[in-house]
């Protein structure tokens, strides 16, 4: 009976991430054939903190890489003139420790 009651809650567990990582893929996959905001801000809330930036790239594609943090812009503008877009930033160790999707105004 243990067993049964491990087992079940180990694949309670392991169910949701499996899901939200399916999740990150297909949204992930939508921005690169379409790079549409939707897509972006649901990677973005779904790639966790401490993600490594082979990872985002391996999901996002080729990003602009500022060696700090890496960004993934929109064809779009927002109310202040700047562009938007999506910005992960990263520690030393190039994990990602911030991220955010807006407008980038530098």
């Amino acid at each position: 009976m243990k067993k049964i009651i491990y087992y079940c809650v180990l694949v309670s567990t392991l169910i949701p991430a499996c899901t939200t990582l399916t999740e990150l893929q297909e949204h992930a996959g939508h921005y690169r054939r379409y790079q549409d905001y939707q897509s972006l801000n649901q990677v973005v809330n779904l790639i966790p903190l401490g993600a490594d930036v082979k990872e985002v790239t391996r999901l996002l594609g080729k990003p602009i890489d500022n060696g700090f943090d890496i960004r993934y812009v929109l064809d779009s503008i927002g109310p202040n003139n700047c562009t938007v877009g999506a910005v992960f930033h990263l520690d030393e160790n190039r994990k990602v420790d911030q991220k955010w999707l807006d407008e980038i105004c530098e």
